[in-house]
């Protein structure tokens, strides 16, 4: 029985944080020390390596490689904004087709009258305005240009919503 006790202790050794072998108070009664074993491996970089290396350059192609690396990276990275913008202004627009078919019901007598006649319709429309809101709000304003439609849709937003809140129910 007590080497079964025993067998378990020595399972498996423990390391602390730094990667050391620990022995436990067992061990270091039994005179046990865990076993230890460098083992060297050895690293070779790209440019260590002359299988991997490149071809011989000129000093002056080396220089134009970077060049060419950045601007096609400036490229790419024109093109994805233009990208971006495009999509931005997009939803920025149909948002905005939105708030202007409620303005334009609004301006209707008859819409007004509803909302003044209805309460769950001056929530509705409220509802409707808020939401689009959230929508503008989710839009990044990656250049000053989409920052200000979207700024100028949301100014109109907010000024329906206030005209909306301005109809008085008749009582």
């Amino acid at each position: 029985m007590e080497n079964l006790f025993n067998w378990s202790k020595q399972a498996r050794p423990r390391y602390s944080s730094r990667g050391k072998p620990v022995q436990s108070v067992h061990q270091k009664s039994a005179g046990i020390k865990p076993a230890t074993k460098v083992i060297q491996i050895p690293v070779h970089s790209v440019s260590s390596d002359p299988d991997r290396s490149s071809p011989k350059q000129k000093p002056d192609e080396m220089v134009q490689a970077p060049d060419r690396r950045s601007a096609s990276a400036l490229r790419i990275q024109k093109v994805f904004r233009g990208y971006m913008v495009r999509k931005n202004v997009k939803r920025i627009m149909s948002i905005r087709k939105e708030v202007d078919e409620i303005e334009r019901r609004l301006l209707c007598g008859e819409t007004a009258e509803l909302i003044r006649r209805d309460e769950r319709e001056r929530l509705r429309v409220n509802e409707t305005l808020m939401s689009l809101l959230f929508k503008l709000d989710s839009i990044s304003g990656i250049d000053a240009g989409v920052r200000e439609c979207r700024k100028g849709v949301i100014k109109k937003a907010i000024s329906l919503q206030e005209k909306v809140d301005s109809i008085v129910p008749r009582s």
